[in-house]
């Protein structure tokens, strides 16, 4: 047994889009039991079996009360944000759970754009249409299977579907429902003519509970399959991004976290909501943070872990893998390579760039490329040009919400990567901290089950180490991001001279 007997624990769970990780903590955040499954997904990548990820994301979960040989007093959820499913009246999933990733329902986003106006939608809602928001979905299941969504009671995310299996109730949270072009983030509502625009109507929206209010409790055949007791209450803690967020302390104005997992996210945390037409210009997006009065500024990046995948695959050899290995090879790869700027200029781009300056025809260009270069250059060249991009976002927040970061926080899996932390620290010039809880999502998630038993979640916090690059490496890192980075990744004549120059 890990824990006294008498500390309560409280359990979070972390619905991501690579990894179900679960953990059970004491309420001074001494973790005490651990798991993760992969995230089961179609060989496409577009959807993940529904019944298959309920099992990996509970399995996670019964692992950890295995380990410490007693159950937790609350739980807490929080993952991926727009991925879900439609519900049939009794309860049983229509759809498979439909990936964020899934490019599908581009044409239904251009739909929405075109009749409602992209800023107009930016506005009311915070978010930009795009393929993967819920709404786009939903018009898409509307245009070509009716059927589907004729018999649709419901719809819930990858995370309120894991809530129902526990508790048979259906409940979600703002930061969520934020995410789906339906949801006024200023008036804590869905709304209706978007909706319309699915031919659904709130009725088929979760309900939205204020932060850290239970959707429900653990029924007795849930309480049987995991080892949890009857009666425990469930949290829908929010956005997983926004989640670790708070674990990792990002939770006042001026404060950031830099979100490190398959896509990275950054969030700059506000008192007030920006502007909303510049963060339109610069593809962010904006909402409530996950304590309900805070504001966030929220930007993403598709892939970045994503793109360590893609060269372990590509260049390494190492298709099928297990990820803990993949990340070992590419990481001792990497520590071989000189220290400090490799001469080259990688623009982390594979699927165009959605924020800032969003351009849908970026790409991955590799410039400076000269004999000396070998893998372990390109490899430490992908992990540069990712900082110097999260540097951009960072930058461009810190403008819209008119104040430079007070810290920056590094969270996520990819924190593991030693090499890459240092390298922003290295580029950036403010304050940067490296979270030690790698699952700060899932940390946060327990922290907010707390409050459901009177425990303020404030008080969970993970601890972090700043980091103090040496200042020759950095000056040098800064001057490539002013001199280099910038121009290029900015003005399309500048790119040309540079290849030119490159030639």
């Amino acid at each position: 047994m890990s824990g006294h007997a008498g500390t309560p624990l409280l359990a979070g769970v972390d619905i991501g889009s690579t990894h179900c990780k679960a953990l059970l903590t004491d309420l001074s955040g001494t973790v005490v039991a651990r798991a993760q499954r992969d995230t089961p997904r179609d060989p496409a990548g577009h959807t993940h079996p529904a019944g298959e990820l309920l099992c990996a994301a509970l399995d996670t979960l019964a692992s950890c009360v295995r380990q410490a040989g007693r159950a937790p007093a609350a739980v807490g959820l929080t993952g991926m944000a727009e991925a879900g499913a439609l519900l049939a009246p009794d309860g049983r999933t229509l759809t498979p759970v439909l990936a964020w990733s899934d490019p599908a329902p581009a044409s239904q986003a251009d739909r929405l754009r075109t009749t409602h106006g992209a800023l107009a939608l930016h506005a009311r809602t915070g978010v930009l249409p795009s393929a993967k928001v819920p709404l786009a979905k939903w018009c898409a299941l509307t245009a070509e299977h009716p059927e589907v969504r004729a018999g649709a009671a419901a719809w819930a995310g990858a995370v309120d579907l894991v809530a129902h299996a526990l508790t048979g109730s259906l409940g979600t949270d703002a930061t969520f429902a934020q995410r789906t072009l339906a949801w006024n983030p200023h008036t804590g509502s869905w709304q209706p003519d978007l909706l319309a625009e699915a031919g659904l109507t709130e009725d088929h929206m979760p309900p939205v509970h204020p932060p850290g209010r239970p959707v429900g409790r653990v029924t007795a055949d849930a309480a049987a399959a995991t080892g949890l007791k009857a009666g425990t209450p469930v949290v829908v803690a929010g956005h997983d991004h926004l989640v670790g967020a708070w674990a990792a302390g990002a939770r006042t104005a001026g404060q950031v976290a830099d979100s490190m997992g398959t896509a990275e996210a950054v969030l700059t945390v506000s008192t007030d909501a920006p502007d909303a037409a510049a963060a339109a210009r610069q593809g962010m997006s904006f909402g409530r943070h996950v304590d309900g009065s805070h504001w966030i500024v929220l930007a993403g990046m598709r892939s970045s872990g994503a793109l360590v995948e893609w060269f372990c695959d590509q260049y390494l050899g190492l298709a099928g893998r297990p990820g803990a290995e993949r990340y070992e090879a590419f990481a001792r790869l990497v520590a071989t390579a000189p220290d400090g700027p490799t001469g080259l200029l990688f623009t982390p781009y594979p699927d165009g760039r959605s924020s800032p300056e969003p351009d849908p025809d970026a790409h991955c260009d590799i410039l400076g490329l000269r004999p000396r270069h070998g893998l372990a250059d390109l490899a430490r060249a992908l992990l540069e040009g990712a900082a110097h991009h999260a540097r951009w976002m960072t930058d461009t927040q810190a403008t819209l919400t008119g104040r430079p970061p007070a810290f920056v926080t590094l969270l996520g899996g990819s924190t593991r990567q030693h090499t890459w932390t240092a390298l922003k620290a290295a580029v950036s010039p403010w304050t940067t901290r490296v979270c030690h809880e790698a699952e700060a999502p899932a940390l946060g998630a327990a922290a907010w089950s707390g409050a459901a038993l009177g425990h303020d979640p404030a008080v969970l916090r993970a601890s972090a180490t700043e980091l103090v690059p040496e200042a020759d490496t950095a000056h040098a890192y800064r001057a490539v991001h002013r001199r280099r980075f910038l121009p290029y990744v900015t003005a399309p004549a500048v790119r040309g001279a540079e290849r030119a120059h490159d030639r």
